[in-house]
């Protein structure tokens, strides 16, 4: 993988701009997964919904033999502007360091009421 942060782009803080992927790279498209435990129980509050989304994300991504690092781009759809900072939080503590292209959506509301967070993902492993 190669980032792409050009200096004549305002810098991502929690992001990359680009990330591009060797050509003999498998890809693996996830859904977008919910703070919704494996029983179908909404966890309470934005940082245990965000903390279930990331190991949803964690477990589609090790049954195709890959890992956080192999994550090249998220979507992130939040019902609460409110909830970004609580959100930031739990995505700091499964990504650290890293830094996949990313963007950021305030949505009405998701597909169940109650859910407060969906991320979708984008890897490739070469």
């Amino acid at each position: 993988m190669k980032i792409h942060n050009p200096a004549s782009v305002f810098p991502g803080s929690t992001y990359s701009h680009g990330i591009e992927i060797p050509a003999n790279a498998r890809w693996l498209y996830v859904s977008g997964q919910v703070g919704v435990a494996k029983d179908g129980t909404p966890r309470e509050g934005i940082e245990a919904q965000t903390d279930q989304v990331w190991q949803n994300l964690k477990s589609v991504l090790a049954s195709a033999g890959m890992g956080m690092e192999n994550v090249v781009k998220i979507t992130t759809y939040l019902v609460d502007e409110n909830h970004i900072d609580g959100y930031r939080k739990g995505r700091a503590k499964h990504l650290g360091d890293f830094r996949p292209a990313s963007t950021l959506v305030i949505a009405k509301r998701l597909a169940m009421p109650g859910w407060l967070v969906e991320v979708e993902a984008v890897a490739a492993k070469a």
